[in-house]
C-alpha cells in the first residue's frame, strides 16, 4: 500500500485522474492463486530505465511481486470469451475498491497482468479508467482513437462505457490501473469494438 501510495503522487497525470482515498480500511480478503500469478513473480516484463518516477514504477513492481502469492487474484472472462490459453496467461487483483484488499467506496484500483502475445478483446466498463504501465508494453486500442504503444511509466485513459483492447507485445504486461465513477464494483462486460 505504501509503495501503491508513493506511485500515485509522483505520477502527476495519476494524481489529476483522481485524488489518493481518505476513506481506506484493510479488508482481509483471502488469497486465491490462479495459473498466472506465478508469472508475475518469475517475469513481470521489462521494467524501462530513465522513466518518470523510475524508482516509484520500480518499487511498485517489486511489492506487486512480492503480494502475488497472497493476492485474491481474478479472471472475471470466460473461457468461451477470451480462449483457455488467455485464462492461462492473465489475471488481476482489486488493491483498494469496493471488493478489495483495502476497501475503499471512493475508488477502486487493480494490478493486472497479461502474458506476452495476448489479444485482450473489445471490452468496456461504466467508470473512467486510467492504465499507468509499470512494466512490459502492449498497444492499446480505443474506439475513436489511434492506436498507442505505452511503455513502463505511460498512461492511457478510457472514458466511461468507451470500448477498447489491447494486444501485448513480445514481454509481459504489469499494469496498475485506475477506475473513478458509478459502478466501481462491476466487472467489465465484452464489446463488439
Amino acid at each position: 500500500m505504501e509503495a501503491a501510495k508513493a506511485f500515485h503522487a509522483a505520477l502527476p497525470a495519476v494524481a489529476a485522474f483522481q485524488p489518493w482515498p481518505d476513506d481506506i480500511t484493510w479488508a482481509d480478503r483471502e488469497a486465491h492463486q490462479i495459473p498466472a500469478a506465478p508469472l508475475v513473480q518469475s517475469d513481470p516484463g521489462f521494467a524501462a530505465e530513465s522513466i518518470p518516477a523510475e524508482a516509484q514504477v520500480r518499487a511498485l513492481q517489486q511489492a506487486v511481486m512480492a503480494l502475488a502469492p497472497h493476492a485474491e487474484w481474478r479472471l472475471t472472462y470466460t473461457e468461451e470469451e477470451v480462449g483457455r490459453d488467455f485464462l492461462q496467461r492473465f489475471g488481476w487483483f482489486e488493491l483498494v475498491g469496493p471488493t478489495g484488499h483495502f476497501h475503499s467506496a471512493q475508488s477502486r484500483m487493480t494490478i493486472g497482468y497479461w502474458g506476452p502475445g495476448l489479444d485482450y478483446p473489445w471490452h468496456q466498463h461504466g467508470p473512467e479508467e486510467l492504465y499507468t504501465i509499470l512494466s512490459g508494453s502492449a498497444d492499446f486500442m480505443a474506439r475513436g482513437e489511434e492506436v498507442r504503444r505505452l511503455v513502463p511509466g505511460d498512461t492511457k485513459m478510457h472514458g466511461a462505457d468507451q470500448p477498447h483492447a489491447m494486444i501485448t507485445n513480445e514481454h509481459p504486461i504489469l499494469c496498475f490501473v485506475f477506475w473513478r465513477g458509478d459502478g466501481l464494483a462491476d466487472d467489465p462486460a465484452m464489446s463488439p469494438g
